[in-house]
């Protein structure tokens, strides 16, 4: 019996060890719109003056992707909170989680209540995972 519960636990641990999605798209190049095989139009600079944790390169595809996109996405749960709060009452979503994060992404531009700093963080975090998906699709 001890042997189950040891083997369950070591399960549970692995499973939540592993909550976070793996990169399939890392970056390997850097961004610079309109160069190379880039793709789109990112404001790299405005994601950095906001948090370096923002920090954005291009995958091998030239699709933007957060250089450290775990990081990245601390980032946007720390300082983004309040927008998204509001898109999960709004919507009334189930907890953000970097691997759940779908609906988040199209409702975040559709808020109609809130403040506008709540508002404009909702969007915000639309525009985030926009760039953030790359790296897992």
């Amino acid at each position: 019996m001890k042997k189950i519960i040891k083997i369950i636990a070591l399960i549970l641990i692995l499973t939540a060890c592993s909550s976070q999605g793996k990169v399939k798209n890392p970056a390997t190049q850097e961004y610079k719109a309109g160069t190379g095989n880039i793709q789109g139009n990112v404001d790299v600079e405005k994601y950095l003056e906001i948090d370096q944790r923002f920090d954005i390169g291009a995958d091998k595809n030239g699709m933007a992707v957060f250089k450290d996109p775990h990081k990245a996405y601390q980032a946007l749960t720390e300082k983004y909170s309040d927008g998204i709060k509001l898109i999960q009452k709004e919507f009334d979503l189930e907890d953000l989680s970097e691997t759940s994060y779908e609906d988040y992404k199209t409702y975040g531009w559709q808020v109609e209540t809130g403040t506008p700093e709540e508002k404009n963080q909702a969007k915000f975090v639309t525009g985030f995972f926009d760039i953030y998906e790359n790296s897992f699709e």
